[in-house]
This record gives structure tokens, C-alpha cells and sequence, in this order.
């Protein structure tokens, strides 16, 4: 009787033992997980660069001259309207400039002959789209905005004829430059 009161109490001890044994197993992860859980500052940084999209309804201009009258005559662009959006995501500090740039005078090739880049102007509808004309000697401001946003205007080219021109076919680039200030 005395061995089965003292298995009874072994096995006792031995419960108690193990529920301790859960119990510290349990408290010992606790503790580590709280002794794991510190604080620091994580720094992040996103840099979004500054975008712009320039959208132009056509990539030709042409005139043609359908007769000679003997005198100078402005000739407007065949495609009629010339559609320019621009869209920037600049911030509201800073500006959006579009600039005409041409580095040659019409060149037919041909024959050689060439007209002069200035004899092609243009007017301008639109808020903060201005009229002018081209020039070799430096880049012509075509539009400014103020921020971010989506800016639409047209222009109305023009050809500045003159009867004593030799016939031909005279082409330059013009080059449409979007710049952020």
C-alpha cells in the first residue's frame, strides 16, 4: 500500500512537474517574445521624378501655294489647326516651358535653293500659348504653365510667300522641346 501511495505521488510530482515545465516553457517564450520586441524607425524615401508628355495631333505641317499673284502672300498651313498638349505632373512651385527649336533654314535638295526658317510664323489659341515665328538665332517660346496638369492649346501656321521663291519642295525639323523650371 505504502508503493502505491508513493506511486500516486510520484505521479503527482510528476504532473505538477510537467504542467511547471509547460508553464516556465510558456512563460520562457513570452518573455523572449517580448524581450525580441523593440522599436526602430525605418526611413523610406520615394523619388518621383518629374514627367512630361507632349501630344501633337500631327507630325507634318505643309503649305502649298496654288497660285502666284506677284505679290507677297501669307499662306496658311494646309493641315489647318495644330493641336499641342502637354502634360506634367511638375509641382505647383515650378513651370513648364515648350520651346520651338529650328537649326536650318527650308532646304530643297534638289536643287540647292533655300528659304529662310523666319518666313514660317504661327498664331496661338490657348491659356499661355504664344504667337511667333521661327528663328534659327535662338529657340522661340511657344508655351509656359504654372504646376501640374494637362495644358491644351492650338497653333495656326503660316508660310510668308514670296513670288520671286524658285519653285520646289523646301522641308527643315523643327524641334518641340518640353523643359520643367
Amino acid at each position: 500500500m505504502e508503493r502505491t501511495g508513493q506511486a500516486i505521488r510520484n505521479k503527482r510530482n510528476q504532473g505538477r512537474r510537467l504542467a511547471l515545465a509547460v508553464l516556465l516553457a510558456w512563460a520562457g517564450l513570452t518573455l523572449g517574445q517580448l524581450l525580441a520586441q523593440s522599436a526602430a524607425n525605418l526611413g523610406v524615401t520615394v523619388l518621383v521624378a518629374r514627367r512630361f508628355r507632349l501630344e501633337l495631333n500631327t507630325s507634318q505641317v505643309s503649305f502649298t501655294r496654288s497660285s502666284s499673284t506677284g505679290v507677297p502672300q501669307t499662306i496658311p498651313a494646309n493641315e489647318g489647326r495644330f493641336e499641342v498638349t502637354v502634360k506634367t505632373n511638375n509641382d505647383y512651385n515650378s513651370s513648364t516651358n515648350v520651346w520651338f527649336l529650328v537649326s536650318s533654314d527650308l532646304l530643297d535638295s534638289s536643287t540647292g535653293y533655300t528659304i529662310p526658317a523666319e518666313r514660317i510664323s504661327w498664331q496661338a489659341e490657348g491659356s499661355n500659348f504664344y504667337g511667333g515665328q521661327l528663328s534659327k538665332a535662338s529657340p522661340v517660346l511657344v508655351a509656359r504653365f504654372a504646376g501640374p496638369g494637362s495644358f491644351t492649346g492650338y497653333l495656326y501656321f503660316f508660310f510668308a510667300e514670296d513670288p520671286s521663291m524658285a519653285p520646289g519642295s523646301y522641308r527643315t525639323t523643327v524641334t518641340v522641346l518640353v523643359e520643367g523650371v
